[in-house]
């Protein structure tokens, strides 16, 4: 049997907040740092001019692969955020981004290797572009807030069935009795 899907409108919950959870964040970059460090450690102390090429090489790719890791950690979407007139999608390591929903000219959901989610909106004139993986926690009321929020944008067609859908089934939570 299917999962039941959940979805809610938070129109009358504003401010209202997506995160992914905070523990595994930090422990995955806990993580990551960790074997970056043990990487450096390895290779000061261990490597010297005759070890063999192997041993000089795999300290590099672990620590190219952590230090790949930590930086995903850093810089993906850590949380959403929406306001009464504007979307905020912020990160651990880098600023957050602010958009009006005015501004949001068009949501897309595409897959290329996974799913992803494209706005494109205005900011000062200029045309810009958001993309995010769509793997993110409650992805689907995220889609369906924000379709409501700014309901001037475009949208795919794979995402209009989407939301269309998940307004079908929201209708539907708020008529059944209690």
């Amino acid at each position: 049997m299917p999962r039941e899907i959940k979805v809610k409108s938070i129109r009358n919950e504003l401010p209202a907040t997506y995160r992914y959870s905070p523990w595994m964040r930090f422990i995955m970059l806990f993580v990551a740092l960790t074997i970056c460090i043990y990487a450096i450690f390895f290779f000061v102390k261990f490597v010297s001019g005759t070890t063999p090429l192997f041993f000089k090489v795999l300290p590099l790719i672990i620590l190219f692969i952590a230090l790949d890791s930590a930086f995903k950690q850093l810089t993906s979407l850590y949380k959403v955020t929406f306001y009464e007139n504007r979307i905020c999608f912020g990160f651990l390591g880098k600023p957050k981004l602010i958009i009006p929903y005015e501004n949001i000219t068009s949501i897309d959901l595409t897959k290329q290797i996974s799913f992803a989610i494209v706005l494109k909106y205005r900011d000062n004139n200029r045309e810009k572009i958001f993309k995010t993986s769509a793997s993110f926690p409650k992805i689907l009321e995220i889609l369906l807030n924000l379709a409501d929020f700014a309901p001037h944008a475009q949208l795919n067609e794979l995402l209009g069935k989407v939301v269309n859908h998940l307004r079908n089934l929201t209708e539907e939570n708020e008529t059944k009795p209690v």
